[in-house]
């Protein structure tokens, strides 16, 4: 179940905010005139943020080497906390699904 509730801020949620920063200023910086954010909290812990936009879309397949931002500011880094990052464009606009699993129990 999905709902509103807190979760802890750690290491790994920094990341993930770190991350949608970065997935918000792309959509701006690329042209998106609306841009949308939501943000789930499960049950468990898990997280999952969402930002969709209606910019032109690009195909990270064709983006050169030498531009790290979404390799490394939102995939990367999700990745080094144990999260993912999935990546959806098209000429209609862009979704980044962002995820964190749920928290290790405290022993």
């Amino acid at each position: 179940m999905i709902g509103v509730r807190n979760t802890r801020l750690d290491d790994a949620t920094r990341a993930l905010v770190e991350a949608t920063r970065e997935a918000i200023r792309n959509a701006v910086r690329h042209g998106s005139h609306t841009t949308k954010v939501f943000t789930e909290v499960g049950d468990e812990g898990e997280v999952a943020v969402f930002v969709r936009d209606n910019g032109p879309g690009f195909d990270l397949e064709h983006v050169v080497a030498e531009r790290r931002g979404i390799r490394d500011a939102i995939i990367g880094r999700m990745e080094s906390v144990g999260g993912s990052a999935e990546i959806e464009s098209s000429a209609e606009g862009t979704e980044v699904t962002l995820r964190l699993p749920p928290p290790e129990p405290a022993t």
